[in-house]
């Protein structure tokens, strides 16, 4: 790692005007176009899982929709079958779509996602400590955080955990892959797991499209960029790692041409 360093690469500093400026007309590349395209699709096929399979929760003990939407639901699509029939081929499309991407994204994107920025750290750890106290009204402060900071960070563990139970027992659901009572389990694991990442995309909804601050990274999952003030600001160890190898890449660029200056000038 080259020495050469800028002194925002230093510990965590307070910005002046000048910097922030600075920092506020760059953007730095946060999301890649497959993993932006993922993301809308992941969204779009929640919509109509949530909405078609709220519409078939109709029993006294476990009705989690109104009646009326259920009503909705049922004339919307012509009858409780048809109901049912989309919810299965969202889920098989969902499925399907989601293996292709393990697949063959799976070096590139999925294993550096879980292994890079998702295993939480000793930094994250305090984070999560001291984001209680603040919560509790104490004065401490917050270690900086990579990409995601840590309760991004243990959502997304709890996204992959939960997903992968929603696919094996929606598929022993709709296609009665095992006996009935592996079934019912299933029921009710599924209605967990779904359940749980839905508590959590009301905190994801909010703080990524809600509160002003975060705004930018709501952004990103249009653009694919933030802003470098944003990423300094809130990750800020990503941002540092970012920049050192930019700048390690501009060294060596120059290094490649001073050696072809060098190179001319004794051939001239």
């Amino acid at each position: 790692m080259s020495t050469r360093k800028t002194s925002l690469l230093e510990p965590h500093v307070l910005l002046g005007a000048a910097d922030r400026e600075a920092l506020q007309r760059r953007s730095i590349k946060k999301h890649d176009t497959a993993v932006i395209l993922l993301h809308w699709f992941n969204a779009s096929i929640w919509a109509v899982e949530l909405a078609t399979g709220g519409a078939l929760l109709a029993g006294p003990g476990y009705q989690i929709a109104p009646g009326w939407w259920r009503t909705f639901m049922i004339s919307l699509f012509g009858s409780p079958a048809m109901v049912l029939k989309v919810h299965i081929t969202a889920g098989v499309l969902w499925t399907a779509v989601l293996a292709v991407y393990g697949v063959f994204g799976f070096r590139k994107y999925l294993m550096p996602t879980v292994s890079d920025y998702l295993i939480p750290d000793m930094d994250d750890l305090v984070w999560l400590k001291n984001r209680t106290l603040l919560m509790l009204g104490k004065r401490v402060s917050l270690p900086p955080q990579g990409i995601y900071n840590a309760g991004q960070k243990l959502y997304g563990l709890a996204v992959y955990g939960g997903t992968a139970v929603i696919i094996v027992t929606g598929l022993v659901m709709a296609f009665h892959l095992a006996p009935s009572w592996v079934v019912r389990w299933a029921i009710l694991l599924h209605f967990l797991a779904v359940g749980a990442i839905f508590s959590g995309l009301f905190v994801h909804v909010y703080m990524g499209a809600v509160l002003p601050e975060e705004r930018p990274a709501f952004y990103s999952m249009f653009t694919g960029k933030v802003p470098e003030l944003y990423a300094y600001r809130h990750h800020y160890k990503w941002w540092r790692r970012y920049k050192e190898i930019e700048l390690d890449w501009r060294q060596d660029l120059e290094r490649e041409a001073a050696a072809e200056r060098r190179q001319s000038e004794e051939e001239i």
